[in-house]
């Protein structure tokens, strides 16, 4: 079999060379003559599946994402041409906990604030959402969790509207991007919806760029400027429909929340599961996640968990301001974005970090956070 992979997914050749020759591509730049004798596609949300990049395929048989969201692939069309697909739902949930756990450190520090009596409202709560929820019990918040469909299918802890949601004192959205429907998220968060937020509240979106009216977020921030606002993704992407945004936000980055080290290698180790699954190959073989550079750190005596030592837990493994900063400064068009995202120095995971000598009293929490405990 012949693969096709996006060359920024690192081990593609590794995970799939058993079954096939791997050819690797710029995501962008992948087209139609790229496909003829292709068995499998594997790609990232940047390359658009549709009629015009198929219509070469005279192979292919599986299209895998790298990513949770399938807005990128036109399934309707696949399922027609009897193509498999799959995503790796679930394969970044972890990194994107990080970086909203560190954007929310960053921003206590900043603003000197305290999470003692204030409320977080989570908007999708799927497996990032998920994660952003066990962060945020750590850290004492009162959680308000927001899912329609998810509470339809008979979960009744998402049962708060979305208004509820927005009223609380922190906001951070993780829905995929849904263009209609009765669960529609395209512009979820327009101009009347941003008025819900409260004086002073931070508001962050790591979903997808389109959930939130760009335009409409910096109007509102013209006459709302208390308001805190972390972006990870934005409308137009890799151009930024209303650049003046940047200006505007406490921090931005370019779409690099999911980006972690562990999280590009399990997204392939995925995919190739459900290739095996879905074509009846032999199953992968075992993929041994490589070691990071400090594996563990010994705790001292510790009298309180407080968000000081939180903070240089976290920072320790990712401080998202890294990320802020270089893209402030170095973002001026579409091929600057992609830049900063191809030539990311990914980050580990805060679980890739064993805690030792942790007192019992602080093994659940710092486990909530993210970290392996010991």
């Amino acid at each position: 079999m012949k693969f096709l992979c996006d060359i920024a997914l690192p081990n593609s050749v590794e995970v799939f060379s058993q079954y096939g020759e791997v050819a690797l591509k710029n995501g962008r730049q992948i087209n139609a003559g790229d496909l003829v004798d292709v068995d499998v596609l594997i790609i990232r949300s940047i390359t658009k599946v549709n009629e015009d990049l198929l219509s070469k395929a005279n192979k292919l048989k599986f299209v895998g994402t790298a990513t949770a969201g399938m807005d990128h692939i036109d399934t309707a069309l696949l399922d027609k041409k009897g193509i498999a697909y799959s995503n790796a739902q679930g394969s970044n949930c972890e990194s994107v906990g990080d970086y909203i756990l560190s954007v929310l450190l960053v921003l206590a520090e900043k603003y000197n604030l305290s999470f003692e009596g204030k409320s977080i409202g989570i908007v999708g709560c799927g497996f990032v959402g998920s994660q952003v929820y066990n962060k945020a019990k750590a850290l004492g918040l009162t959680i308000v969790k927001n899912d329609p469909p998810r509470f339809k299918a008979g979960d009744k802890t998402c049962n708060a509207t979305l208004d509820e949601a927005l009223a609380c004192d922190i906001v951070t959205l993780h829905v995929p991007l849904i263009k209609d429907g009765e669960y529609k998220t395209l512009h979820l968060i327009d101009e009347q919806k941003l008025l819900k937020l409260k004086p002073n509240a931070i508001f962050i979106n790591a979903s997808r760029g389109n959930v939130v009216d760009n335009e409409a977020l910096s109007e509102f921030l013209e006459k709302h400027p208390d308001v805190k606002v972390w972006l990870d993704v934005f409308e137009g992407e890799p151009q930024i429909n209303c650049k003046k945004l940047l200006s505007q936000v406490d921090g931005a980055t370019a779409h690099i929340a999911g980006y972690s080290y562990e999280s590009k290698r399990r997204a392939n180790v995925m995919l190739a599961n459900t290739l095996a699954h879905v074509l009846k190959l032999e199953d992968p073989k075992a993929y041994q996640m490589p070691k990071p550079e400090i594996e563990s750190t010994s705790l001292g005596k510790v009298e309180n968990l407080d968000l000081d030592l939180i903070r240089r837990l976290v920072f320790s493994v990712y401080d998202v301001r890294r990320d802020s900063l270089m893209f402030k400064n170095c973002f001026k068009d579409a091929k600057s974005f992609d830049a900063m995202r191809s030539n990311y120095r990914e980050r580990r995971e805060l679980s890739s970090l064993h805690l030792l000598n942790v007192e019992d009293k602080f093994k659940e929490q710092l486990s909530l956070l993210g970290f392996s405990v010991d």
